[in-house]
């Protein structure tokens, strides 16, 4: 199996190289830090799984999945981080990632999830469903970060992802990122919802 490791942390990169090295099952590993990097490498060579950091130093992993898929249809992808909130591994799944790995799982659930994902099945750490299961049957009313209330208010106010990017000096694709992690945590379909819904629990001021 050859594995191509993406993050923008050397010490990660390097602690998870000497690891997999270890596993019989291993032909190859090789790192990259950057997204550039990693464009060059998958045009040039093949691999059978990525480990993609979510938040790959400029890059969001959920917005460059799309890109890398095309180039590499057959490599399976799992995301690797340190965030283990229901939203964020919800909407890495939505995005197409193929299995979920937090940067504090052991080798038992990173051997399981490489060999997992290239039988064609879908890998979870233990700790990621828990994480998961636990804060998606929690009744407890909706937690948004002060960027995704301040968003949030921004849609009520009806501007345009173009303005609510210029008036926080964000880009349009981190805005939009934003409004689908928004719209996941209050569970609606469109924007029409996610107003009414951020309304009725008092999220915003009207």
């Amino acid at each position: 199996m050859k594995i191509l490791l993406a993050d923008d942390h050397f010490l990660v990169l390097d602690g998870l190289e000497v690891l997999l090295s270890t596993f019989e099952f291993v032909k190859k590993t090789q790192s990259v830090l950057n997204y550039m990097e990693l464009k060059e490498i998958l045009m040039k060579e093949n691999f059978d799984v990525l480990l993609l950091d979510i938040h790959f130093g400029k890059h969001d992993g959920r917005e460059i999945i799309g890109e890398i898929k095309q180039l590499v249809p057959s490599m399976k992808i799992i995301a690797l981080t340190s965030h283990s909130d229901s939203v964020t591994i919800k909407s890495s799944v939505n995005a197409g990632f193929d299995g979920y790995l937090l940067k504090i799982d052991g080798r038992e659930d990173i051997e399981k999830a490489l060999k997992a994902v290239t039988n064609n099945e879908k890998y979870f750490s233990p700790k990621t469903q828990q994480v998961f299961f636990e804060t998606h049957t929690a009744k407890n009313k909706v937690e948004l970060t002060e960027r995704e209330k301040e968003i949030l208010q921004l849609i009520v106010q009806e501007k345009t992802t173009k303005e609510i990017a210029d008036l926080l000096c964000l880009s349009e694709k981190t805005i939009e990122t934003h409004r689908g992690n928004i719209m996941l945590k209050l569970e609606v379909r469109n924007i029409a919802g996610m107003v009414k819904k951020a309304i009725m629990q008092g999220l915003v001021n009207v």
